[in-house]
């Protein structure tokens, strides 16, 4: 409990620091931002795809010892149809991000 009573009936009131006030405020991105969200998810998918299937043997299973020049293409189409059917979430974490920046910077905070 706290040192100190508080009155009936009153409310005590919430504190607000840098941080809450961070994650609490929001503001509306453009589709074009959510677009770059997702294609960034894209990409980290890609690479994280492409590092996975280096350590595949391609040759076996693909028919001919040069799939690994069309590796970056697969890692490509895998990574976006992964984005498409919901993804990690990254996007959605990194669009939470950019707007919490926008509105750090439109309230003069940053």
């Amino acid at each position: 409990m706290s040192d100190f009573p508080i009155p009936f009936g009153a409310q005590a009131a919430p504190i607000r620091t840098e941080e809450t006030s961070i994650r609490t405020a929001k503001a509306e991105l453009s589709p074009q931002e959510t677009l770059k969200a997702k294609e960034f998810e894209t990409l980290f998918l890609s690479q994280f795809v492409d590092e996975m299937m280096k350590t595949v043997d391609l040759s076996a299973a693909s028919g001919g010892r040069d799939m690994h020049m069309w590796r970056s293409f697969m890692s490509d189409a895998l990574a976006q149809s992964l984005v498409d059917q919901g993804g990690l979430g990254l996007a959605t974490s990194v669009e939470q991000m950019m707007s919490a920046y926008k509105a750090g910077t439109a309230g003069g905070n940053v």
